[in-house]
């Protein structure tokens, strides 16, 4: 007698499987529906170049944004889980196959790329002719591809490491892709008018397993770092260490924080112990948008503010 007891599978109760063809066909059934991706019908692809794709690349999740530049109610994320048996980079390729929208004439395509391997170089002294001397000098172990992004209002150039095989995926997938590193937007729109600046003021950016300390004094941008830490204990030594190396003042300088909005509570509350002035940074653009949730990542939801 065949054992027909129920099967619980990715939510759904069924007691009709009786054999292994059964659980291959669910299986497949499923990964077939859960790689489509329902676009809304405000995202109009059938007018060539019109819209923006913004693919945020991460080693543990990749989202993407659709946009358009005059629109902005037509924005639309999407933030892609990794299952347990593939990493973010493989579901996204099966997304990306499986998905015909990624095969629209978009105006423009941006790969954002989150890399903690990086560096600034002034544009005063950077040149592409000398770029592989100071990869040389500056990163004692190269990983993956090393690329430069321009940040034209801090008048600088970042150069990061991206893996070979995410590099190579993208540059064959789209047409002309644009790489651009995690911090440029944040850099960009803590210059930008989009911000008031009085004093001298960090900015700290918080993931889930690092922090972005940015500093700026007034419309000047001061120093950048990334710190791996996965509690807010770590997080509260980094930020205030920095904070005694620039000499900055915990009465009147800022300390905006923004990121992982699930961890700020108790890092804000550690560090108005030490300083007076810390603030949680939302994006002002966050209001132009109809649809919006907190999964954003703060550098994806101000890129298309700001100028690179």
């Amino acid at each position: 007698m065949q054992n027909k007891s129920p099967i619980l599978y990715e939510g759904v109760y069924s007691n009709h499987f009786t054999d292994c063809r059964d659980y291959i066909d669910i299986y497949v059934f499923f990964k077939h529906f859960q790689m489509k991706i329902n676009i809304p019908e405000k995202i109009d692809t059938n007018t060539a170049g019109k819209y923006v794709l913004t693919v945020y690349v991460h080693p543990e999740k990749f989202s993407f944004s659709i946009h358009c530049p005059d629109k902005p109610e037509s924005y639309f994320f999407y933030k892609i889980n990794p299952t347990g048996q593939s990493d973010a980079f493989s579901v996204f390729k099966d997304l990306f196959f499986d998905n015909d929208f990624f095969a629209y004439p978009f105006q423009k395509t941006c790969i954002l790329v989150f890399s903690p391997l990086f560096t600034f170089v002034p544009d005063a002294i950077y040149s592409d002719k000398y770029k592989a001397g100071f990869v040389n000098f500056i990163f004692s172990e190269k990983e993956g591809k090393i690329l430069n992004c321009p940040v034209s209002p801090a008048k600088l150039q970042i150069l990061y490491s991206l893996s070979e095989d995410v590099h190579d995926f993208f540059t064959r997938s789209f047409n002309e892709p644009e790489f651009i590193h995690h911090s440029a937007p944040l850099i960009a729109y803590f210059l930008s008018p989009h911000v008031k600046h009085k004093k001298r003021q960090m900015t700290v950016n918080v993931h889930e397993k690092g922090i972005d300390v940015l500093c700026f004094s007034k419309k000047v941008f001061l120093l950048g770092n990334h710190f791996p830490c996965e509690n807010h204990r770590d997080a509260v030594y980094y930020i205030l260490y920095t904070w005694k190396q620039l000499k900055m003042d915990p009465l009147t300088d800022q300390l905006h924080i923004t990121g992982e909005l699930s961890q700020n509570e108790d890092l804000n509350k550690n560090l108005q112990l030490h300083i007076q002035h810390v603030h949680p940074v939302l994006p002002s653009g966050k209001k132009q948008f109809k649809i919006i949730n907190a999964d954003i990542p703060f550098e994806l939801a101000v890129f298309f503010l700001c100028e690179l």
